[in-house]
């Protein structure tokens, strides 16, 4: 059975993926996982090879879902990004992105979102 919190995040992530496309990113992979961690999404443009981590929260929330990439959450995803170019021989720049949704407190319908590029680096 999926839970809410699931649900929440795959909704997230579909909605993160398909404004990729529209701005004309190729999605290469979703939900990359490796002994480090997971990518929720790798999508190219050009030479730009973005790392996706996607958070979501409800709007009533005390923080920014962009908070919830920590300093430890952040290196998790740069050692699975190295990993990922050894192993697909990746040549592309590098950039590491968070994708912030707000849900409604009620539903799931999303209020706002953000695409905050190269919002940490390696």
């Amino acid at each position: 059975m999926i839970t809410e919190e699931r649900r929440r995040g795959n909704l997230g992530e579909d909605f993160a993926a398909n404004y990729l496309q529209n701005e004309g990113y190729t999605i290469l992979e979703r939900n990359y996982s490796t002994k480090y961690g997971e990518i929720d999404i790798i999508a190219q443009k050009d030479r730009i090879v973005a790392f996706v981590e996607v958070k979501a929260r409800a709007e009533d929330c005390l923080y920014a879902p962009r908070e919830a990439v920590t300093f430890s959450k952040q290196k998790k995803i740069c050692k699975a990004a190295m990993l990922y170019k050894l192993k697909k021989g990746i040549n592309g720049q590098p950039r590491f992105d968070v994708f912030e949704i707000i849900y409604g407190k009620e539903d799931l319908e999303i209020k706002k979102y953000t695409h905050l590029k190269n919002a940490f680096g390696s």
